[in-house]
Formats: structure tokens, sequence, C-alpha cells
């Protein structure tokens, strides 16, 4: 499976690459995009393996920005082709009906040979239904936008009736589900979010367990969240940073693109063990 980390900025991109070498899945929201579409699209592609365009919907749905799908539209009918895949408008998490719209609109939008958007499903009373109605339209690739709501019942239903269809898990990326479904692509902004709280992910190779890393000694830990001066292998976690990224604890303290990178690479390596 391919995770997609979302990003608001794209030298973190160049960043993270001229660290490790190695290149990420990487999804980028329609309102993002001013001031980093020439970077994601032409100077730093070299550097990311696959480029989706997700419509922004969650902010528009929220009532941060407006967003009309003809806007959008216009967009990716000149522009679409320079990513892997584009998301639908859908807009309306309660509305599966007027997601289906703007799906109709922007499809009739594009000129002949392109990609169709990836459409997104959010029905809570009858998700199974809104998926076999885009199959039956002939889409191999259906995003779910609201998995909170559907349970793992209707997951196992829909992989089991349609296991040729990819499946892309949009949010928060839960790490028993993805292993245990193994959808085809799954995306998530929290390497950004912890590193702005001031946190980074490590992979524990001697535990085999994920730890968040809490650079705030005032702070309290809990669960997978353990404070720096109390991670027990602090050594190793010392060795790994200096090693792969060339940092140390102060630089992580100091610096938020640092844990950024460090977040980012977690959760490439995240991927790597999910396949």
């Amino acid at each position: 499976m391919k995770i997609y980390n979302a990003v608001g900025s794209a030298d973190i991109l160049a960043e993270y690459h001229k660290k490790t070498k190695k290149k990420l899945n990487v999804l980028v929201a329609y309102p993002y995009l001013k001031g980093s579409a020439y970077k994601l699209t032409k100077e730093y592609r070299g550097m990311i393996e696959s480029l989706y365009l997700d419509s922004g919907a969650f902010s528009v749905s929220k009532g941060k920005i407006k967003l009309s799908v003809s806007e959008y539209g216009r967009y990716i009918a000149r522009y679409g082709r320079l990513f892997d895949e584009v998301f639908n408008l859908d807009d309306d998490f309660f509305d599966p009906m007027h997601n289906l719209t703007n799906q109709a609109y922007l499809e009739k939008l594009l000129p002949a040979g392109a990609k169709k958007p990836i459409p997104v499903i959010h029905d809570a009373e009858d998700p199974f239904e809104e998926f076999k109605g885009y199959v039956k339209q002939n889409h191999t690739y259906i995003a779910v936008g609201s998995s909170k709501r559907i349970s793992p019942e209707v997951f196992k239903k829909i992989t089991k009736k349609f296991p040729t269809v990819k499946i892309h898990m949009f949010g928060k990326l839960d790490r028993k589900m993805l292993a245990k479904y193994k959808p085809y692509s799954a995306d998530a902004s929290t390497w950004a979010t912890a590193a702005g709280l001031g946190r980074f992910y490590y992979w524990d190779p001697e535990e085999k367990k994920e730890y968040l890393i809490v650079l705030n000694p005032e702070e309290k830990a809990s669960g997978k969240n353990v404070t720096y001066s109390e991670f027990p292998h602090k050594a190793n976690l010392d060795r790994f940073l200096k090693d792969t990224f060339g940092y140390d604890h102060s630089q992580l303290v100091a610096d938020s693109k640092a844990r950024m990178v460090v977040n980012l690479h977690f959760f490439k390596q995240l991927e790597e063990m999910l396949n």
C-alpha cells in the first residue's frame, strides 16, 4: 500500500530528499497549491514518487475556505495531467448526492482521455451502496472520506465483494486498520501536526514498537507518548538521528523543519513495513 503525506509547502520535500535520498508519496490540497504548484509538478517532481491532488473538501466543508466546483474543474481540466490522480470535490460530508453531482460535473469538464477524479464516499447510513454505485459507473479507484463513521464490517464487505477496486483512506492513519485491510492507499497530515507540537515519531527496532517522542520535559506523557528524557533507548535513538539525518537532540528542539523530516521518514518506514 501507499501512504500519502499531505503537504502545505513543497520545500520540506526537498529537505527530506536531501537528507535521505528517498522519494515520498505526496498529496496536496488545491487551496495550498499557491506558491508550490511549480515546485511540486516540475522542480521537485523527481524527488516525489507519486503526486495526488486533493480538492480541499475538508476545509470547504468546515467553512474555512470557499471553493466552487467550476473553479476546481477549470484547474484540473487544464493541469490535472500533472498529477497522478485527482480527487472529487466532495464538499458535503452528509449529502452523497451533492458529491455525486460534483463528480459528474467534473467528469464532463475534463478533456478526452483524461483520468476521472477519484470519487469519495461519505454515506454513514449505507456506505456499501454508495461504494457499489461508483463501481457500477466503472470506477476502479474509490476513496473513503468518513472512515470513522464506517464500521470494520463494511470494509470487510467492500473488500470481499470488490477485491480489484482500489481504495484510498482519507484522514487519520489507523495502523491496525491499515495492517488488517491493506487499502491501496491512505493519507494523513499527522507528521506535520506532531512536529508543530514539538514531537516526533520513532520506530524502536529493539521493541518493534512505535513511539511519539515528546521534546518538552514538562509535558505529561502517556501511552505511546514518552518524553525524550525518559526514553529507555535514548542512545540508540540518538545514533539513529545522527546516522540518518545528521541531527541531534538540540536541533530537534529548536527546528520544526527537522522534526518534520524525521516524521516524514517514520511514515516512509511505516509504508515499507506494511508492504
